[in-house]
């Protein structure tokens, strides 16, 4: 899963092990993604590129 930080675009989570090069980290660990997920909102870290969007099926 890949993780975004804009505000602090060269941003090191020592706790997690995770550092970001140009606003971009990719994790592989649930439990890391998970603990990004619970960061304050101030920091400007979010999940990005998911799971694609569900096609819907043509009429």
């Amino acid at each position: 899963m890949k993780f975004t930080s804009t505000k602090y675009p060269e941003l090191v989570v020592h706790d997690l092990g995770v550092t970001f090069v140009d606003g971009e980290a990719e994790i592989s660990d649930k439990a890391t993604a998970d603990a990004l997920k619970q960061l304050p909102t101030e920091i400007g870290v979010r999940s990005a590129g998911g799971r694609p969007p569900k096609q819907l099926d043509d009429e």
